[in-house]
């Protein structure tokens, strides 16, 4: 029976929980979710120590304790490296976040991009446009804005022989 009452508690708190959480701001959610993990861990553990089972919880993280090391010194190794990355990433989102992502082009321009005269056809409009993508594509080297003009260029040829 005292079990029974137990769980209804906990699922009663958890109901709580969540009511609260859907309140909040995206900000205070995050605040609130580690301080609700912070409390749950340690009533699991008072839970543990009560019935005598903390031993189990001690003796996991004893076993883990080498991996945490390990890890730890993996991090420290790495951290030069993921500093250079987050930098790189931040300077490719301002650049990228600068360019209009969907450019607007004339026809005539179109074929000067593609490298085509009017007269080419639809396979002429793709093969071109793949050969041009494979160099200036941003994850070859490109960057977002010429990669758009391709596409632009692409879908309004494409668009203009369809109809």
């Amino acid at each position: 029976m005292a079990r029974i009452i137990v769980l209804l508690a906990i699922a009663f708190l958890i109901y709580l929980f969540l009511g609260a959480l859907k309140q909040r701001s995206p900000q205070q959610r995050k605040q609130l979710l580690l301080r609700g993990l912070l409390f749950a861990l340690i009533a699991a553990i008072l839970l543990l120590a009560a019935t005598g089972r903390v031993h189990w919880v001690m003796a996991a993280l004893a076993a883990a304790l080498p991996f945490v090391k390990g890890l730890f010194g993996l991090l420290l190794r790495t951290l030069p490296f993921l500093q250079v990355l987050l930098k790189h990433r931040q300077s490719s989102s301002e650049q990228s976040s600068a360019p209009s992502s969907n450019p607007e082009i004339d026809e005539e321009e179109a074929w000067k991009i593609l490298g085509l005269n009017p007269e080419a056809s639809r396979e002429d409009i793709i093969k071109a446009h793949k050969r041009l993508i494979q160099k200036l594509h941003p994850d070859r080297g490109g960057n977002d804005y010429l990669a758009a003009k391709l596409n632009a260029a692409r879908d309004l040829l494409l668009d203009k022989k369809k109809g």
